[in-house]
């Protein structure tokens, strides 16, 4: 019966644990902020942001990202302010506690806890990329007694002068909004715009997710199949800017109807054609 009890306990808190760190609600920007920046994430079908940390002595902004199996995860490393990707690397250990993991005074490693019952970590050089083990006792904050704790998926800088937290319902990108006073609008040449030019490629999977009705985000710009695009004088509805400075395209079935049959189209300057390359390699792997 004892025997019984303690791995009934156990099977309970591992339940719990796994709940706590997958039911992440979702919450709503503070009063006073504006957008300002967004990352996206690794470039994979379930990427999503696991978890994100600010550095305590404001140099970096870190985040993990689920990896394409669950023997991994993806860890990245931004430069605050600037959102410039510093470093990523793909671990190996299936686990990364950002909650638990930190950056030197100097701002030139990290010690990443990479198993969530016992003090292991890995120094990260972020200048020569080098990696080594190394006991608690040689990160900055020793040997602690180690405290599970939920994964955040928010996070203030110092000053609280930016908000940071993963998108609800984009969950691979991390949105970043500033204090109003502090706002700065970005360059208009650095703007997602159809009126610019560019090109966009659609691979397999955003054709599945078009076809489907989900929408896709291809540098900056929101894209969906809308088989109602078409106002009652038969006019298409164009693109809209929405409130976080991204471009919505409505494709239409003659849209849709192109891209099946390997004809590229433009909205305004901005070319829109099938993946021919990433096509043919899935039907290689098929």
């Amino acid at each position: 019966m004892k025997k019984l009890a303690i791995i009934t306990t156990l099977i309970i808190s591992c339940i719990q644990f796994a709940q706590a760190q997958g039911n992440i609600m979702p919450f709503e920007v503070p009063a006073g902020y504006r957008f300002q920046h967004r990352i996206k994430g690794p470039e994979f079908k379930h990427s999503e942001v696991l978890e994100l940390a600010v550095d305590e002595y404001g140099n970096y902004l870190v985040a993990t990202f689920r990896g394409e199996k669950a023997s991994f995860v993806y860890l990245y490393i931004y430069n605050l302010y600037t959102w410039d990707e510093k470093y990523k690397i793909k671990l190996n250990d299936n686990r990364c506690e950002l909650y638990n993991s930190f950056f030197d005074e100097d701002g030139e490693h990290f010690y990443v806890n990479y198993d969530v019952f016992r003090n292991k970590f890995k120094k990260i050089n972020l200048e020569t990329n080098e990696i080594e083990e190394v006991p608690c006792s040689a990160t900055p904050k020793g040997c602690r007694k180690l405290e599970q704790q939920l994964y955040r998926v928010d996070a203030y800088t110092v000053g609280d002068m930016y908000f940071i937290f993963r998108d609800d319902k984009y969950r691979n990108f991390i949105k970043i909004f500033v204090k109003k006073e502090l706002y700065v609008p970005k360059d208009q040449e650095e703007k997602a715009d159809p009126a610019k030019g560019g090109l966009i490629l659609i691979n397999p999977q955003d054709m599945r997710d078009l076809e489907a009705g989900r929408e896709i985000e291809k540098d900056e710009i929101i894209m969906f199949y809308d088989p109602n695009s078409i106002d009652a004088e038969g006019n298409v509805i164009p693109y809209e800017q929405d409130e976080f400075s991204a471009y919505k395209i409505r494709l239409t079935p003659n849209d849709l109807g192109k891209l099946k049959k390997k004809i590229s189209f433009a909205y305004d300057k901005l070319v829109i054609k099938l993946d021919l390359d990433a096509f043919e390699e899935e039907a290689k792997n098929q």
